[in-house]
């Protein structure tokens, strides 16, 4: 009975206290790994969750974390091209750049130039109303040009920005090639086409001759650079005002 009893008082004791069992001194299930530095030998300071990557760091929000790995494990530096794949990469790179170099420094001097005309006198002669003859002559805008060249230039660092990643990611293949070569050019006459549009009111927009040319080129830049997009905008436009195949 004396032994039931202090038995008895001991529990009490303790419920009066609070005392608990103590938690379980298991490790987190998070697994930790050791990097080594550059000797080799582990850090004790270089603990990290196993499986993190870098680039979680720096990910958008939206998108996942290891979508600028590329699909490789860390320290995976070599090429899975074989020289004659990487040979014609390069050749892509310097044509690209060599189109990025010129649209840049004729979209500048169009700038520069920006209010100013060129005339170019043609060897034909014609007839006026009052029937005297005159020389004919051919006048261009630079403001023309700078929209022309700003759309080039979006086009061209589309190109190389799409370049970047389909080698990156491993669907680089010279079929996609005319279509990074020609994009550019498609990125100039769309901008003009876009701000001649947009200047007409097409867009639900009263006209603007104020706006400055900055501005414009601006606009060009990013019809260009979103080339893919504005054709289909340039199809819905089409369509509302021509119709389309099965409505005729």
């Amino acid at each position: 009975m004396e032994l039931q009893d202090s038995r008895a008082s001991r529990e009490c004791a303790k419920n009066r206290c609070g005392f608990q069992q103590p938690a379980s001194t298991s490790r987190s299930s998070v697994t930790e790994e050791r990097h080594p530095d550059e000797d080799g030998e582990g850090d004790a300071g270089a603990l990290q969750p196993k499986g993190a990557e870098p680039s979680a760091n720096f990910s958008v929000p939206g998108r996942p974390a290891d979508s600028y790995m590329d699909g490789r494990p860390l320290y995976d530096w070599k090429s899975k091209y074989d020289p004659d794949a990487r040979a014609e990469i390069a050749y892509e790179e310097k044509r690209l750049l060599c189109y990025l170099s010129l649209s840049l420094a004729l979209a500048a001097i169009s700038l520069m130039l920006s209010g100013q005309v060129i005339r170019i006198s043609l060897p034909f002669n014609a007839v006026s109303s009052n029937g005297n003859p005159q020389t004919l002559s051919l006048t261009i805008g630079c403001s023309t040009l700078a929209v022309f060249f700003s759309g080039w230039v979006g086009g061209t660092t589309f190109a190389l920005k799409w370049l970047v990643h389909a080698c990156a990611t491993g669907r680089w293949h010279l079929d996609r090639r005319p279509w990074r070569l020609i994009v550019p050019l498609i990125g100039g006459v769309y901008s003009s086409v876009m701000l001649t549009l947009l200047d007409a009111g097409m867009f639900g927009h009263d006209p603007d001759p104020s706006r400055p040319l900055a501005i414009s080129a601006a606009l060009a830049f990013l019809v260009g650079y979103f080339s893919d997009g504005v054709s289909g905008l340039l199809s819905n436009i089409a369509n509302a005002v021509f119709g389309t195949l099965d409505k005729k």
